[in-house]
């Protein structure tokens, strides 16, 4: 008979080879230092959220939530490949439900948990897991798209750019970690608290993950980051003052942190949850590798 474990961080090494064995489009990127940045790390997390489904004592399933406010969200699941189609999905999602229906929660939300996700939504080439969604009254109703980089046909070389910017004061640097005040405050004065909480998750990083333009009396007007969501080698979010756009500062802050990857030995970068898919295009030959389908029901 199936029963329920409570995820806990030493399950962490366990999950890890479990995830990789179960997500056939996602296998070898995940370890057990991201799984606990995404879950243990994130602070609205409920022990209550998330668990493993055991039978005789080998892992055939799992899935984390976590509610945010009125929301729950569901942040990650999968089955094993030998116990699919046997109710092992409906058992957790109908446990995970109840939880969040009981602290509140008045609509679920599919896998784009932001700040704190993996991806940005259900990849549809998980055909089973969005056949079980859908049987299970969730509306997938939104497409998103990643795109990725071959970081291994470029120098990424901004030398010429920077000198451009220079002329008219900015330049172009790591963010310090002495600067983690500094930085948040800009962050929450002028965008989202979740890309706040993404991009200063990047001061916990060594190096820092994050690269800012300065103008010329050191204000910090734009920013860029890598390393703080989905998996390794993961960019994003970025992002230049309204009144600055159009200088080519957010171009040369997408290709330091593209040069830093490369330098870090990434042969690939993959860009979240893209807005502008023609400016990475055109500026890194970036192409659309992923689409996700974003979607809810309501409790």
């Amino acid at each position: 008979m199936p029963y329920f474990v409570e995820l806990q961080p030493q399950h962490l090494d366990e999950l890890t080879d479990f995830c990789n064995g179960n997500f056939e489009f996602h296998s070898g990127q995940f370890e057990a230092e991201i799984l606990q940045r995404r879950i243990f790390d994130d602070p609205d997390h409920s022990p209550d959220h998330a668990f493993l489904l055991r039978d005789n004592g080998k892992t055939i399933g799992f899935m984390v939530g976590v509610l945010r406010g009125n929301e729950g969200w569901l942040k990650l699941f999968a089955v094993d490949r030998e116990h699919r189609r046997s109710g092992i999905g409906s058992m957790m999602l109908e446990e995970l439900e109840v939880l969040f229906r009981s602290g509140g929660a008045e609509r679920v939300r599919i896998l784009n948990s932001s700040p704190y996700y993996f991806m940005p939504g259900l990849d549809p080439r998980y055909t089973e897991a969005f056949c079980f969604l859908q049987s299970c009254g969730y509306n997938l109703e939104r497409y998103v798209h990643n795109m990725a980089v071959d970081l291994t046909t470029d120098d990424f070389d901004t030398a010429q750019a920077e000198s451009r910017l220079a002329k008219n004061g900015f330049k172009i640097r790591r963010l310090e970690p002495e600067e983690e005040q500094t930085f948040y405050e800009w962050m929450l004065g002028t965008w989202s608290q979740n890309w706040t909480t993404e991009a200063c998750n990047s001061l916990k990083n060594t190096p820092v993950t994050t690269f800012i333009a300065l103008d010329s009396r050191d204000n910090i007007r734009g920013f860029a980051t890598y390393d703080v969501t989905m998996f390794r080698g993961g960019f994003g979010p970025t992002g230049v003052e309204e009144s600055l756009r159009g200088l080519g500062i957010g171009k040369v802050l997408f290709l330091r942190c593209l040069r830093d990857m490369k330098v870090c030995g990434y042969q690939r970068c993959e860009i979240g949850w893209v807005g502008p898919i023609s400016f990475y295009a055109h500026t890194a030959c970036a192409r659309i590798c992923a689409t996700f389908m974003q979607g809810s029901k309501v409790l």
